[in-house]
C-alpha cells in the first residue's frame, strides 16, 4: 500500500528557498513557487482533518492512494478503488464518524435521525435509519455508503450500482474503535483514525485508573431504563452496559439472557438500584425524575429517595461512535460524582 506523509512532515526548509529566490529574476520565481505549491497539493493531498466537537485537531493524515480491501462487519469484502469524494451514511453513529475523521465536506446524504454534529441537518436526507432511499442514494451519485446491519436488505440494490458498501456494527468498545479505523482505511486517512481512536483510548484509561481506585464492592448498583412501556433494560452483551461498568457502575441487569430484556417494577424495587439513569430524548416526551416518583414503590427505591435519579443525552450514550469516551466520562460523574465532579 503506497502513502505519502503528512503536511507536518515536509522536511525542505523554508530559509533555503527564501535564499534560491533571491538570486533568480522575479517571474521565474514565482513560476518555481507555483510549480512548488502545485506539486506540494497533489503529493499531500487535503488529508482528513478532526473537526467533532470535543475531538483535538490533528492536522492531515496519510492519503491512501491505491485500492483498499477490508472485511466489514457483515463478512464481507469490500473494495474501495479510490479515497471516496461523495459518501452517503445510513446511521447517525456512522455520520459521527465521518465528521469525526474531517470528512464531512464529503457527505452527501445521511439518515434522518443523524443529528450530530452541528450542520449535519444541512445534509439532504436519504430516508429512515432502518427504511433508506435507494431512489435517494442513486440520485446522490456517491463512491462510498456507510450501513449497518439493518441495512441488508438494500445491499443487493446498491451492490447492483456498483457502489462499496461497508457495513458497520460494533457491538462493544473494541468493535467501535475498529469501525473507526476501518472507515479510515477505506475513506484514505488511516492516521487520522488512529489518532482519534488513541484519543478515546486515552480518555477511557483515564476513567479507569479512578475507577480502579473504588472497591468493587463499594461501586453503586446501577439502573439503566430503555423503556418505559414496557419497562426495559439493558443486557451484558450491549455497549450501553459496557460503557456502565466501564464509568464504575454495576448493573442490576447482570443476569440477563438478552440484550434488551423487559424488567417489572417489582424487580427493579427489589434489587434497590443506588443509581438510575435513563436517556433523554431531544423533541420528545422523554422519561422524567417527576415520572418515575410516581410509580408505585419507586419512591422506596434508595436511587429515588437519594436524588440520584439522572437523565442522560440518548445520543451520547447510544451511538456506537467517536463520542464513547465521553459517554464514559458523563456516566463516571454520574456514578461516581466524588472521583469524577464537573
Amino acid at each position: 500500500m503506497n502513502t505519502v506523509t503528512s503536511a507536518g512532515n515536509r522536511t525542505t526548509p523554508q530559509k533555503t528557498w527564501q535564499k534560491t529566490l533571491r538570486k533568480i529574476p522575479y517571474m521565474l520565481a514565482l513560476g518555481i513557487a507555483l510549480g512548488l505549491s502545485l506539486a506540494l497539493t497533489l503529493a499531500y493531498g487535503t488529508g482528513c482533518r478532526h473537526s467533532a466537537p470535543g475531538l483535538p485537531a490533528s492536522g492531515s493524515g496519510a492519503v491512501t492512494v491505491n485500492p483498499v480491501t477490508i472485511t466489514d462487519d457483515a463478512g464481507r469484502q469490500v473494495t474501495v478503488p479510490a479515497p471516496p469524494t461523495r459518501i452517503i451514511s445510513l446511521a447517525p453513529s456512522n455520520t459521527e464518524t465521518l465528521f469525526a475523521l474531517g470528512l464531512g465536506p464529503k457527505v452527501l446524504g445521511v439518515d434522518k435521525f443523524s443529528n450530530y454534529p452541528p450542520g449535519v441537518e444541512n445534509i439532504e436526507k436519504v430516508g429512515d435509519f432502518s427504511d433508506p432511499s435507494v431512489e435517494k442514494i442513486t440520485a446522490l451519485k456517491p463512491d462510498l455508503v456507510l450501513a449497518t446491519s439493518m441495512h441488508r436488505k438494500v445491499l443487493p440494490q446498491l451492490e447492483s450500482l456498483g457502489v462499496p458498501v461497508v457495513v458497520l456494527d460494533p457491538r462493544d468498545v473494541p468493535g467501535v474503535l475498529t469501525s473507526i479505523e476501518t472507515v479510515g482505511k477505506v475513506a484514505g486517512c488511516p492516521e487520522t483514525a488512529k489518532r482519534v481512536v488513541e484519543d478515546i483510548k486515552t480518555r477511557l484509561e483515564k476513567v479507569e485508573a479512578k475507577v480502579g481506585s473504588v472497591p468493587r464492592e463499594q461501586q453503586p448498583w446501577v439502573y439503566y431504563e430503555v423503556y418505559s412501556e414496557p419497562i426495559m433494560t439493558v443486557g451484558p452483551r450491549t455497549l450501553i452496559y459496557q460503557l456502565i461498568e466501564l464509568a464504575g457502575g454495576r448493573s442490576i441487569s447482570y443476569d440477563a439472557q438478552t440484550d434488551y430484556p423487559e424488567f417489572s417494577s417489582e424487580v427493579v424495587i427489589e434489587r434497590n438500584p443506588q443509581v438510575i439513569i435513563f436517556p433523554s430524548f431531544h423533541g420528545s416526551a422523554s422519561l422524567t425524575v417527576e415520572k418515575l416518583k410516581a410509580r408505585p414503590g419507586w419512591g422506596d427505591i434508595k436511587a429515588v429517595k437519594d436524588g440520584r435519579a439522572y437523565p442522560i443525552d440518548a445520543d451520547l450514550i447510544s451511538r456506537p461512535g467517536p463520542r464513547i469516551g465521553e459517554a464514559v466520562e458523563e456516566l463516571a460523574h454520574l456514578i461516581l460524582p466524588e472521583e469524577f465532579p464537573r
